[in-house]
């Protein structure tokens, strides 16, 4: 039959086997490539697992021995400090030419007279006012012992002993008392010439010549020219290490230092010695406070360098119970805790005590340290207890 005769239905049949057929094709592939896909997804992920793990540096800790520094801050003192006052009226005659501010009077040495011309009529009064004094006690003893003796041979009334002698008790009590006003008159005296106390440093003055001054009057404040002293509060565990070391040397003396800080204005140290633990704590800081001792800090050496009331930080030698590590200040998070890498190359915390730190490293205590631990250096975004991490060199 030819085609004109064929039906349209018979005509379109084979447009839909095609449509059908390439259907088929493309979920056949479609399924393959799923196959495929799936057996290649486990292998992919392997792989992108490893390479999320990342790699870390790490350091050995090295250990440090017993002995530390224990730091304080405080601020350097004179061990003396005077405010010189009038203790009698009258008028300054001479005063030291070193009677100014730093100027430097040596013990004994005399700061400022006043004039003594009155004083000293004071005491040639007292002295004058003894002597008759004790010429009527010795007049007063005669006539006593000659009317005891008529009393008793009876040529005298008993009265007249008794007179006699409440006389002498009189004249007894005269002379304390003149003895007493020559002792004030000779210390009035005394006064007017002020001398140092101690090797003094003139911080100030308010005295010239020929001023008058009375008894009360500010005139100078002097400070100690040798020895300084620091008083700092050491927390607990700083006194039983600094109370370790003194132990540790017996009946020598600890040496400290006192190095300037970020508050100081003087740039020297000074070197002196650990002088006693005060006996009381301070109740606001809960701190135990020692008094350090520096014989030579306001010595003629260090002026300019050392001031008095400077803020200054003390070092003190302390020991330690237990070894302690030295390690790099990146190896210590929030200074209480170390991450420990294993042979396993998981990481576990180790929680430690910070001691000192300085330009070397940070000092620890660590118990559960030991030298062939690997301690990881490297901050991570995430630092979990356990997590997985690869190795880098590591440093010694």
């Amino acid at each position: 039959m030819s085609d004109e005769y064929r039906s349209p239905e018979s005509r379109k049949k084979p447009s839909w086997i095609w449509i059908v057929a390439g259907l088929g094709v493309l979920v056949l592939g479609i399924v393959i490539m799923t196959l495929a896909g799936a057996a290649n997804a486990p292998a992919e992920d392997a792989v992108a697992q490893e390479d999320s793990i990342p790699y870390v540096e790490t350091v050995r800790p090295r250990q440090a021995g017993l002995t530390f520094m224990v730091r304080a801050p405080g601020r350097i003192q004179p061990r003396e400090r005077l405010d010189l006052v009038g203790e009698v009226s009258g008028k300054v005659t001479d005063v030291n030419p070193d009677l100014q501010a730093g100027g430097r009077i040596a013990r004994g040495e005399t700061i400022l007279q006043i004039d003594d011309g009155n004083l000293r009529a004071n005491v040639e009064r007292a002295q004058a006012q003894l002597a008759t004094a004790e010429a009527r006690l010795n007049q007063a003893e005669a006539e006593r012992d000659r009317q005891i003796n008529l009393a008793d041979i009876g040529a005298s009334p008993e009265k007249a002993a008794e007179q006699a002698i409440a006389a002498y008790e009189d004249a007894e009590a005269g002379v304390r008392q003149a003895r007493s006003q020559l002792v004030i008159a000779r210390r009035d005296l005394q006064k007017t010439a002020i001398v140092s106390p101690f090797d003094a440093i003139v911080v100030s003055e308010t005295v010239a010549p020929g001023r008058f001054v009375s008894p009360g009057q500010p005139l100078a404040r002097l400070i100690s020219a040798g020895e300084g002293e620091i008083q700092a509060g050491l927390p607990a565990k700083d006194v039983r290490a600094v109370r370790s070391a003194l132990a540790a040397r017996g009946d020598a003396r600890l040496p400290v230092r006192a190095v300037p800080n970020s508050s100081s204005l003087g740039a020297t140290d000074i070197d002196g010695y650990l002088a006693e633990f005060s006996p009381e704590i301070d109740q606001q800081s809960r701190t135990a406070t020692v008094i350090a001792v520096f014989p030579d800090a306001f010595a003629p050496e260090n002026e300019g360098d050392i001031f008095a009331g400077d803020y200054m930080d003390l070092l003190i030698e302390g020991r330690s119970e237990m070894p302690m590590w030295l390690v790099p200040d990146g190896a210590v998070r929030q200074d209480t805790f170390v991450w420990v890498v294993g042979t396993d190359e998981q990481i576990r915390r180790v929680d430690v005590e910070t001691v000192d730190r300085d330009e070397d490293g940070v000092l620890i205590r660590a118990p559960k340290l030991s030298t062939g631990d690997r301690l990881m250096l490297t901050v991570l975004a995430e630092e979990i207890d356990g997590m997985r991490v690869h190795l880098q060199e590591t440093q010694s």
